[in-house]
């Protein structure tokens, strides 16, 4: 780490203690505000609130450094910092929760603890907020960027480098590039005596295990980071379980974490948040059934069947095509069919080959569907699939039949598990609407490795900061 880096870490420890001691105190007259429709029965006392504010704090900043809130690069993405944070704070909630069940004179509102909760979330996001914006200001200004050589560019190209490039905001000064195989680590060493650059980036794929062995080795001897693009089976590291069969020692590879009690946790977590989104989101399903009836003829919402696990389901969501261009029989029929496959000709995926259909400023969608699209507002019916067990909260992307058709035998792994409405791919593609194929099996696949609880959080946290606040790619599909 940077000591940019570690001064802003630092500086982060009395920026909470002093969010944290505001939204103390606004959540105290917030409380106070509401007596008229929630009766305060015990007197609270500012003084009294205080000082048990003062005595909880600490324990916040531990299980803030637990949660990694105070060993933050440069380079993060502050969705990274935002569910971190809301994470946190909702441990503590639950933890103080736990203490005043057993002394209700610790706090002697059960209302300012629900309340302290959000506008904690609220101050210490927006704190941190601001804290990240002079970073990355500094960052612009080439203060506290690392360091970084890149190998093999030019064999891939990959969109990832040219944004590295172009982007100080990613935290990284590209000071050398190795376009060839050859004498690799005297070129390195070589660029080292020069200038103690801080991280090694092994930008092809393709390249052999012996040279990956070698640059690894080199960046263990100079103490530095190294990085590399990972092809689809890379990403491919098995949940690993030693059993015991007869005092012999046996390695089980599993699929995914996903089975038996992980299977159960994120059952019981889809049903409770997709039952708390529809309660949510009910509001906005009159007004959107108006806006397409308004704006276009027939139905409201669309129906199609979608690849699934185990079995292929109906997938809901609004109608945000023309009726007659819609593929379906309840919609446009073959002239929808006829019409789409004409477009796999301009497929930006991929073209005629690609394996699934995306088209630039698709002539059939309405305006009212843009807008669904690009707010992701057409997705919420989805969350009835998700209630009836067709697909997760998290999980890879929901896909047409005939391009599942495409790719199905080859990538059957991605139907091991549920498709979900959230996932790594989905958010790769709010800043990446061209994102690769390969790519997408890639963050799929690491899903399917390396599931938990605690990753399904982060993915959804990630998915509405980028939906809410996060930057929208200017690409109309």
């Amino acid at each position: 780490m940077k000591r940019s880096e570690l001064i802003f870490n630092i500086l982060s420890i009395p920026v909470d203690i002093t969010s944290l001691l505001l939204a103390g105190v606004m959540s105290f007259y917030i409380r106070l505000n509401l007596e008229t429709y929630f009766p305060v029965l015990f007197k609270p006392d500012l003084k009294e609130f205080v000082l048990n504010l003062l005595a909880v704090i600490p324990i916040l900043l531990v299980i803030f450094a637990f949660a990694g809130l105070y060993n933050l690069r440069g380079t993060r993405k502050f969705s990274t910092e935002f569910s971190r944070i809301v994470a946190a704070i909702t441990i503590a909630l639950l933890l103080i929760v736990f203490i005043f069940f057993f002394d209700q004179t610790f706090f002697n509102s059960r209302l300012i603890i629900l309340i302290a909760w959000l506008v904690s979330i609220i101050v210490l996001v927006l704190a941190r907020y601001i804290l990240k914006k002079i970073q990355v200001a500094l960052l612009k200004r080439g203060f506290g960027l690392h360091n970084l050589v890149v190998v093999g560019a030019t064999q891939n190209q990959h969109p990832m480098l040219e944004q590295i490039r172009n982007d100080k905001n990613f935290g990284y000064e590209i000071v050398a590039e190795i376009s060839d195989n050859q004498n690799v680590l005297e070129q390195l060493d070589q660029i080292y005596q020069k200038n103690k650059f801080e991280e090694l980036l092994q930008a092809d794929p393709s390249a052999p295990a012996y040279l990956n062995s070698q640059l690894l080795q080199f960046a263990r001897q100079k103490g530095l980071t190294f990085n590399y693009l990972p092809d689809i089976f890379d990403v491919q590291r098995n949940h690993l379980e030693t059993l015991t069969i007869d005092g012999m020692p046996v390695i089980s590879i599993k699929n995914t974490p996903l089975t038996g009690w992980g299977s159960v946790v994120k059952r019981i977590f889809d049903i409770l948040l997709s039952l708390l989104s529809l309660i949510i989101t009910s509001p906005f399903f009159l007004v959107i059934a108006l806006a397409i009836k308004i704006d276009s003829k027939g139905k409201v919402f669309y129906a199609a069947p979608r690849g699934g696990h185990k079995k292929d389901f109906t997938f809901y969501k609004f109608r945000t095509m023309y009726s007659h261009l819609s593929v379906g029989q309840e919609y446009g029929g073959k002239e929808a069919e006829k019409i789409r496959q004409e477009l796999w000709k301009v497929n930006a995926r991929g073209g005629e080959s690609g394996a699934f259909l995306k088209i630039k400023d698709d002539p059939r969608v309405t305006r009212v569907g843009k807008i669904l699209r690009k707010t992701k507002l057409d997705e919420i019916p989805q969350f009835f699939n998700v209630l009836r067990g067709d697909m997760s909260m998290v999980g890879p992307r929901a896909h047409v039949i005939d391009e599942v058709d495409r790719y199905r035998d080859q990538y059957r792994r991605i139907f091991s598990i549920k498709p979900g409405i959230f996932g790594l791919s989905q958010i790769a593609q709010i800043s990446w609407p061209d994102l690769p194929f390969d790519e997408e099996i890639k963050l799929n696949t690491y899903y399917i490795e390396n599931w938990s609880v605690w990753l399904d959080i982060q993915i959804l946290a990630k998915s509405f900061y980028y939906i809410f606040l996060g930057k929208k790619n200017i690409a109309d599909y």
